[in-house]
């Protein structure tokens, strides 16, 4: 791998449409087993669909609105992690990278990104920096959610709970332990390529549980990072982490609307109680157990929130689960295709792999 060829850029396999029809059928499979299957069994579906039904124009409008502050914040990270990247592409870009992940196998999210970059005129090894520490940070930024819902607690009065509180030190311990890494990481080659090979052996493990094909190049993309990351990380490292942490509690509002808008206020499911479920539903997520945690995410949510709220809450929480999924996972899928139309004007190759090159860089 040379130094012009980030890790997850387009330089993978074109993907078969056998593939991705066989990505779709498990979608479709999977939205049928848990809507199908297993919630009929738990719930009454024509109670959720009351519950939906009686929404008014003016708490639509606020689920929208909240959504559109979360789609915003979530292109936070890469704003801040790539230079050069204004807030209008910034979301472009992010809102085009899920619905390209979400519809294609592969990492074609990193793919959709680069090239989008490399379009812009962003600095090849600026663009992979960015990228990956922005998928790093995201990832980490989970485990920050714990501390928050523990803070939140202590401001309701709450009694602390010792599942939230144990998950808070999980989460801490997992965050110093991560910033120490990456500082000696940076300052270190050696250990960077052994925590390369730490990883590569973890992701082998844990993809083979699941009969995933495990990620390939970590230890070079370990390696790469060091060195395209110390500036990035030296000028913009914490407010990158505060811009991923951010784009996590935009999506906590936008749960706690669709709560409000069925009926289920803070007097009913405390603010914390709720960030701490999101929190435990992030971290599952990080397994890849389903694409997008389709099936996973939503019957998690609805078995942890009626934990806390009572079984006679469950169609309402089924509910606002469904209008949270919908605004996170579901509506970005149409909205970044045709963002990607418009941003790439009919150029596909380079997102699937194909022969199609980047436009050239401006010199301006």
């Amino acid at each position: 791998m040379t130094s012009q060829e980030p890790l997850g850029t387009p330089a993978q396999p074109t993907p078969s449409r056998r593939t991705i029809a066989g990505r779709a059928l498990v979608l479709v499979g999977v939205f049928l087993f848990v809507f199908g299957v297993v919630l009929p069994r738990l719930i009454d579906y024509d109670a959720v669909r009351a519950a939906i039904a009686a929404l008014t124009l003016g708490q639509l409008a606020l689920l929208v609105a909240a959504s559109i502050g979360a789609y915003i914040a979530g292109a936070g990270p890469s704003h801040v992690l790539v230079p050069g990247l204004n807030w209008p592409r910034a979301v472009g870009s992010d809102l085009a990278a899920r619905a390209v992940v979400s519809t294609v196998p592969g990492p074609t999210d990193v793919a959709t990104r680069f090239v989008l970059y490399r379009q812009w005129s962003i600095p090849t090894d600026v663009a992979s920096a960015g990228i990956a520490l922005v998928a790093l940070f995201e990832t980490f930024s989970v485990f920050a959610l714990p501390l928050i819902a523990t803070a939140g607690m202590l401001v309701e009065r709450q009694p602390l709970q010792e599942r939230v509180l144990l998950l808070a030190l999980v989460g801490l311990v997992v965050l110093v332990a991560a910033a120490v890494l990456l500082v000696s990481i940076v300052r270190s080659e050696s250990l960077a390529r052994k925590l390369g090979g730490w990883l590569d052996a973890m992701a082998q493990r844990i993809w083979r549980l699941f009969r995933k094909s495990p990620p390939t190049g970590i230890v070079e993309g370990m390696l790469d990072l060091r060195e395209r990351s110390k500036s990035v990380l030296t000028q913009h490292g914490l407010r990158g982490f505060a811009a991923a942490v951010v784009a996590r509690l935009a999506w906590f509002v936008v749960l706690e609307v669709a709560l409000w808008c069925v009926g289920i206020g803070p007097d009913v499911l405390q603010p914390s109680a709720v960030l701490a479920a999101m929190a435990v539903v992030g971290i599952v997520s990080l397994v890849p157990i389903t694409p997008g945690a389709v099936g996973v995410a939503e019957v998690a949510y609805v078995g942890i929130l009626s934990s806390v709220a009572g079984s006679g809450m469950t169609e309402q929480l089924t509910a606002a689960v469904i209008l949270f999924r919908i605004a996170q996972w579901l509506a970005p899928i149409p909205i970044g295709w045709v963002l990607l139309v418009v941003l790439r004007r009919g150029h596909w190759g380079e997102l699937l792999g194909g022969p199609d090159k980047a436009p050239t860089p401006s010199s301006s």
